[in-house]
């Protein structure tokens, strides 16, 4: 990934534009132009100056990202820092511009490493991290968070004239922070994707399939961001685990959620390694998966059961898929030889990656969902997922029971009970195993 340059974490103070003096070796700070040193100012002494500056800063600089102005864009940049920050931070424009980047909000600044004590005629740098909030145009109906680590240089008298010497992203970069990032754009999606051109289109067409087959079952689609990164690194960066997180996953959807509150800016991130792995068929398995948790997202205002929620995704990704169930959920199956049959639903906690038994928990609820879709129609399992995230009325002192609400939603959507269903479930399960 080519990240924004990196963070200088220690302070230092560093001769300013009108002195030619060299620092002096007792402080460290660079004698004004004219005369002996002043006495030094105190980081404290100017703090409120330089929040204020930073801010004034930082919101018109990210007023000129929205209006592609990369003259004001880049216009606080210190030239003598590095021959690199400029040419990077150009890159980083012409990307968030091509992405559709806007309604930029600069949320709060924290002073991560105060500046020493300098005297006035001097510069001296200082390290902020700088929290905002932004939305892709015609993608995103909520505003998504992200965070910069920067360098700041300024000197203590003339706090307004503050430069940018360094900028990184803070932990997790965002896609417009990937070198060689190539940007397509339809009504359904946005494919945000390094590589080759076949790579590209092959994302966009296998995105366009994905929402054909969401939308024949759930009714609608959600217009979907998709970020295809080069490495398994850059996957995991972007969606704030660590590699290891991401052992046999070839893609994760991401994005803030408030409970009560639809969804509405989730990004759907390829995990390389994994993704090269599998079949076409499995790839649009995968893709059709994602799509599905993020159209369901947007469309509802509850969580669910695990089980419900990923049964439900792995139920619209097989259903063009002409292979025996039993090959589709051997993984449980050979769970089930092993461990017994299952007497009720999978938990939560069964979907730990930890728990090293995640694809067995798929397949369980892929049957538990194919159970009710046979016994009843995958209509009115679409119904029941809706009444139980969030279209049915549930008592407030049961509103964090996610069980109690499926129950609630099985009885008035389908007539019928946890207790059939698992039985039923179980069959389904010991005919297989014959």
């Amino acid at each position: 990934m080519a990240a924004l340059l990196a963070l200088t974490v220690s302070a230092c103070t560093t001769p300013g534009p009108d002195s030619g003096h060299p620092a002096t070796a007792a402080s460290g700070v660079t004698s004004p132009s004219g005369g002996g040193a002043d006495a030094e100012v105190a980081p404290e002494a100017w703090a409120a100056d330089r929040q204020r500056a930073v801010t004034v800063l930082l919101r018109a600089r990210f007023a000129a990202a929205e209006r592609s102005d990369e003259s004001g864009w880049l216009a606080p940049l210190e030239r003598a820092s590095s021959a690199a920050l400029r040419p990077t931070q150009a890159g980083v424009l012409d990307r968030m511009t091509r992405m559709g980047v806007e309604s930029i909000r600069l949320v709060g600044v924290r002073e991560t490493t105060a500046p020493v004590p300098a005297a006035r005629g001097t510069t001296v740098e200082w390290d902020v991290r700088a929290s905002l909030t932004y939305r892709l145009r015609g993608f995103d109906a909520r505003p998504r968070s992200f965070d910069l680590d920067l360098t700041f240089k300024a000197d203590p008298g003339r706090p307004a004239a503050l430069a940018i010497t360094a900028s990184a992203p803070s932990e997790r970069p965002q896609p417009w922070d990937l070198a060689g990032l190539v940007v397509r754009r339809s009504d359904t999606a946005l494919v945000l994707a390094v590589g080759d051109d076949d790579r590209v289109q092959e994302v966009v067409r296998r995105a366009r399939t994905a929402a054909s087959r969401v939308a024949s079952v759930w009714g609608e689609v959600r217009p979907a961001v998709w970020i295809a990164p080069a490495t398994d690194a850059d996957a995991a960066r972007l969606l704030g685990r660590t590699t290891g997180d991401l052992d046999g996953v070839a893609a994760a959807t991401d994005g803030p959620l408030t409970p009560g509150e639809r969804a509405g800016a989730d990004r759907i991130v390829l995990v390389p390694g994994a993704w090269a792995s599998l079949r076409p068929d499995g790839r649009d398995v995968v893709m059709t998966h994602e799509l599905t948790h993020v159209t369901v997202r947007a469309s509802t205002t509850r969580a669910v059961p695990v089980w419900l929620s990923e049964g439900f995704a792995e139920l619209v990704a097989y259903e063009p898929v002409d292979l025996p169930e039993a090959t589709i959920v051997a993984p449980a199956l050979e769970r089930v030889r092993a461990s017994g049959l299952p007497q009720a639903l999978p938990a939560d906690a069964d979907f730990d990656p930890g728990t090293h038994a995640l694809a067995a928990a798929y397949g369980l609820s892929l049957l538990a969902l194919r159970t009710l879709a046979d016994a009843h129609g995958t209509q009115a399992v679409v119904r029941l997922y809706r009444a139980a995230a969030g279209g049915l009325d549930v008592p407030t002192s049961r509103l964090d029971d996610r069980e109690a609400a499926v129950d609630a939603a099985l009885r008035s959507t389908t007539g019928t009970t946890r207790a059939a269903l698992v039985r039923d479930w179980q069959a389904r399960i010991r005919d297989l195993l014959r």
